[in-house]
């Protein structure tokens, strides 16, 4: 055999040899990055489930605080009138009870003078007494007025105070709210850094390419549940006049809690049939009648 056919041939046997375990930790890394690859898409739906969650909650207890607001904000506005009739009421007694006592003093004086004089009347002097008595019992009256409007002054201004910390704590409540919210972006644009951009389908939601876009904002009632062998479905009592159509997505509440997903699959005039998605009765309860299902514009 020629030099050149036995070096040839000691070579392929080489490369056979380096090309075996090659192909073996090929084979291994494609099972670990496929392994890996499922690990990240359970970790993204999983985020995305918890971020919807979290902006229902969000947006639900931003709406109370809101109203509550709104009411403490009426009610100081009240209390402020009332402080400032009262204030007016105290004024004007004040100013009774200045007139009475000069005239009290007025009289005093005149009685002192014809005392002294010694040429009282009898019947002057009665008339004097009388009415120097109607007047004392005017400025005791004017008095005890005094004390009452002064302490209903009082009470208002203590109410008003209340209600003004009661609005601070509001605004305070309102403010970390905000906090959380912005915490929570923070958190999903770290998410969306490391992990890619995340998609605009719900999690555990079926059919997310036949879904409609809501183009308004709709608030309904689950007025019937049937549940059956297949996917469980309720009714709500708003339809094509309301602007509904098949493929909208609404989110199901009960309170401020989140219960689940309506995907609309049937709509009537006044009526509209849906899915229910996201559904978990050991955590969050089960779809029931008299729930709310509300869409917002642009999901």
């Amino acid at each position: 055999m020629h030099v050149l056919t036995k070096i040839f041939v000691v070579l392929v046997a080489l490369l056979t040899v380096a090309i075996v375990p090659l192909v073996a930790v090929n084979a291994t890394n494609e099972t670990s990055f496929k392994q890996k690859f499922k690990n990240a898409e359970m970790l993204k739906a999983t985020a995305e489930t918890a971020l919807a969650s979290e902006r229902t909650s969000w947006l639900s207890q931003q709406q109370k605080l809101e109203g509550e607001l709104q009411s403490a904000r009426a009610a100081v506005t009240d209390l402020q009138k009332q402080v400032e009739a009262k204030a007016t009421a105290a004024r004007k007694a004040e100013a009774e009870l200045a007139g009475s006592k000069a005239a009290q003093a007025s009289v005093t004086t005149s009685l002192q003078l014809l005392a002294q004089n010694g040429k009282a009347n009898g019947e002057l002097t009665d008339a004097l007494v009388s009415e120097l008595r109607e007047l004392r019992t005017k400025s005791m009256d004017a008095e005890k007025r005094l004390v009452e409007v002064q302490e209903a002054f009082d009470s208002t201004q203590s109410s008003l105070e209340v209600a003004d910390a009661a609005r601070r704590a509001l605004q305070e409540e309102v403010k970390r709210l905000s906090d959380e919210k912005d915490r929570a972006v923070a958190t999903i644009a770290e998410y969306v850094a490391s992990v890619g951009e995340i998609t605009k389908a719900r999690a555990g939601a079926v059919g997310d390419s036949n879904r409609v876009v809501a183009t308004r904002n709709l608030a309904a009632t689950i007025i019937n549940v049937r549940r059956g062998e297949t996917a469980p479905l309720a009714e709500i009592n708003a339809g094509s006049r309301d602007g509904i159509k098949a493929g909208w997505v609404l989110t199901i509440g009960d309170g401020s809690n989140f219960v689940g997903n309506l995907r609309i699959t049937e709509v009537d005039v006044n009526r509209a049939v849906g899915v229910i998605e996201l559904e978990d009765p050991s955590a969050r309860g089960e779809v029931k009648v008299g729930q709310r299902a509300i869409a917002r514009a642009g999901e």
